[in-house]
């Protein structure tokens, strides 16, 4: 049957072009070919996924189940994971979890070759597929490209542990030819993928087949990776001017005899920014040149950035006849975050003839609501008393366990949020289990972190504005089911945007005596076989510092501290944004007194669990969440790999300064200019 798919390629119609080799999965999950790597790295802001049925064992190659997934972070960063479930007929067949990092070498001239230098098995514990590589890429033709590496592994089967060499032909779009020789043996395999156009968005189904082995153990077999690429920003940004074009007549036509008085024309844009959803909307006069213009977005959840553009087209589009500039400031719970500044007509040629952006764009607040007004209309669409409720999926895992490839609790989470006055809210939080596997069941090895059904959080905040770009939330309840708390939160951003300090500061008080523990297969009867009591009082002091770099489209954050299982030290995390999708890198180095330090590395992403428009009316709202996000962990530095669960758990609430207030940090003069192209974007499409 092998042959006879190569024989079937060759008869294909050469009137499809032919195209440059490009990145796939490779069967050991990062991109390449079927166990070697290329110098060509994933593309940038693409997922990749693939299920296969090869893995690589101590004892050689078989069948079993095999998970990869990457992501190209950066045109010269790609990241990969692997879960491997070997499955030997076991009750719980053993697993093994793995990280891998490719870096490509810049400022090589591509019409030389691409270099790139990558470690698979990343820190773990008990390294699998450890292996470190170097290797060095060349288009020869304009649909060939060959690779040469140098690598040192701990395969057991020699793969990657010296020279190795591979040849990709990809003679149509949508397939490719290739050979290998891994430093121990030689593979040909093929790799199908789905014509863009058959699936939205840039989406793609891939096939990979592993044909012809000189390996003993891979002769007999079928061996397959089925997978799915997947484009991350599906805003289709690039598609904007099209639309636009299309579309000219989108911006609405005054009547010719319109009444074009000041009051008329504040009152008209007033009625449109309520039509379209916006609240708490105020619209004055800051002087006779000037239109003020308050509201909030409770709209556009997903991201604050769609309802600042659609806010600001609207004003732009019809406030044209009496004044020259506006000043927009966009509040939350009547508490001013973001001040806008600019010129009327220079922001329309932004929106109509791509003209540069030229706003004055500040988060330094302080005093700045209904300043020098002289003229106000009424408040449209009052914020209090309003019920938010927010829905998401609770999801508490165990990833390549000794007990399981994947053990999950999953559970419906809401949210409810009740504003009271400037700055106040109650919220409430309700979990309600609906299910989870074996191993999360009562009595099984993961029950004592299962999720359960009830009321777990009710809670008090009252934030308060400040000079210099400071925010201040306090907030008291219960938390957790048992522990009533009362917490501090202050938060500083500098004038741009680029840098951000939190500091976050929580007693915790247990209103349950927990039940004392005991050390299994020991006799109660002695004293020393009981463990020490938990502690009823917990104290959580936090001081996060936050970078961003709005060339790259990427944050990187430093936590140090004391956390929730009162276990100290440091947690870094570097973030990715693509759109509203992110990929997060985490370390964490901290440890419990008296005990030894915990290392872990993380994997996680976030994406938005409700549409870029919410559903929202007079009387309440329901929406999803806006950043859902989901990690896997793996303990780095030690002899073993066992299970070290809350290790650097910072306790903070899903309504906190960042998220209810700062749209998850992403509310900054660094961070409009670096996606200015979603403000419009946003007027033109999410409307």
């Amino acid at each position: 049957m092998k042959y006879r798919i190569l024989f079937a390629l060759t008869l294909l119609p050469s009137a499809i072009v032919a195209a440059e080799p490009e990145a796939t999965m490779s069967f050991q999950g990062y991109s390449g070919l079927i166990n070697t790597p290329t110098a060509t790295l994933f593309d940038e802001g693409k997922f990749y996924l693939q299920y296969g049925n090869q893995i690589e064992s101590w004892a050689g190659y078989r069948k079993g189940d095999n998970y990869n997934f990457g992501v190209g972070l950066w045109e010269y960063v790609e990241i990969s994971g692997r879960l491997a479930d070997y499955n030997f007929g076991g009750k719980n067949g053993i697993t093994d979890l793995s990280a891998n990092i490719k870096l490509g070498i810049p400022f090589i001239p591509k019409d030389w070759f691409s270099l790139a230098v990558g470690i698979q098995d990343l820190g773990g514990a008990a390294n699998n597929f450890d292996a470190k590589y170097a290797v060095a890429s060349k288009n020869i033709f304009a649909d060939v490209n060959v690779s040469l590496g140098m690598g040192q592994s701990d395969s057991k089967q020699g793969r990657l542990d010296g020279v190795f060499a591979g040849i990709a032909w990809q003679p149509y779009q949508w397939v490719k030819l290739y050979a290998e020789y891994d430093a121990a043996d030689t593979q040909l395999g093929l790799h199908l993928s789905s014509p863009q156009s058959w699936l939205s968005s840039g989406i793609q189904l891939t096939a990979d087949m592993l044909i012809l082995s000189t390996n003993e153990e891979l002769k007999d077999d079928f061996y397959y990776g089925l997978g799915l690429t997947i484009p991350l920003d599906l805003n289709d940004t690039n598609k904007l001017s099209l639309y636009h074009d299309k579309n000219s007549n989108f911006d609405e036509a005054e009547p010719v005899d319109v009444d074009h008085s000041g009051v008329v024309e504040r009152l008209r844009v007033q009625k449109l920014l309520a039509k379209e959803g916006f609240e708490s909307i105020t619209i004055s006069e800051a002087d006779y040149n000037t239109v003020y213009v308050e509201l909030e977005n409770h709209i556009y959840n997903r991201n604050q950035i769609d309802g600042l553009g659609v806010a600001l087209g609207i004003i732009s589009k019809h406030i044209q006849h009496n004044y020259s500039h506006f000043k927009l400031v966009l509040k939350e719970r009547e508490i001013p975050i973001l001040v806008v500044k600019g010129n009327l007509a220079e922001y329309d040629a932004f929106l109509r003839d791509n003209q540069p952006l030229k706003l004055d764009i500040s988060t330094d607040t302080f005093g700045s609501q209904r300043r020098d007004i002289t003229v106000d209309l009424d408040d449209a669409n009052s914020i209090w008393f309003k019920p938010r409720l927010t829905f998401w999926p609770g999801l508490v895992t165990r990833v390549g366990t000794e007990f399981g490839a994947f053990d999950a609790s999953a559970a419906l989470i809401s949210h409810l949020e009740v504003p009271l006055w400037p700055g106040a809210a109650v919220t409430a939080q309700h979990t309600k289990q609906v299910a989870e596997t074996k191993d999360f069941e009562d009595g099984e090895y993961f029950s004592d972190d299962k999720q359960t059904t009830g009321l777990k959080e009710y809670s008090f905040h009252q934030t308060f504005s400040l000079p210099y770009s400071v925010k201040n939330m306090s907030s008291v309840g219960r938390y957790r089911e048992t522990w009533d708390y009362y917490s501090n939160e202050v938060r500083w951003q500098s004038y741009g945007g680029s840098h951000k300090v939190n500091l976050f500061a929580a007693r915790y008080e247990n209103q349950e005596t927990p039940d004392r523990e005991y050390y299994d297969g020991c006799n109660i009867l002695f004293p020393a076989c009981w463990k020490e009591p938990e502690a009823t009082e917990r104290d959580v002091v936090i001081a996060k510092y936050l970078y961003y770099n709005a060339h790259f489209d990427a944050s990187a954050e430093v936590q140090v501290g004391q956390y929730w299982q009162q276990d100290k030290g440091v947690v870094v995390k570097l973030e990715r944004i693509f759109g509203d999708v992110t990929f997060n890198l985490t370390y964490k180095d901290t440890k419990v007194e008296n005990e030894e330090a915990n290392q872990f590395i993380g994997l996680g992403f976030s994406i938005p669990l409700t549409p870029r428009k919410d559903y929202n009316n007079k009387y309440f709202q329901v929406r999803g969440k806006p950043k859902w996000r989901y990690s896997v962990n793996t303990l780095v530095g030690k002899s073993h790999n066992r299970l070290t669960p809350g290790s650097g758990d910072t306790s903070q609430r899903f309504y906190n300064l960042d998220s209810a207030y700062y749209n998850n940090n992403r509310l900054s003069s660094e961070y409009v200019y670096g996606n200015a192209n979603r403000l419009k974007e946003a007027y033109y499409q999410a409307r």
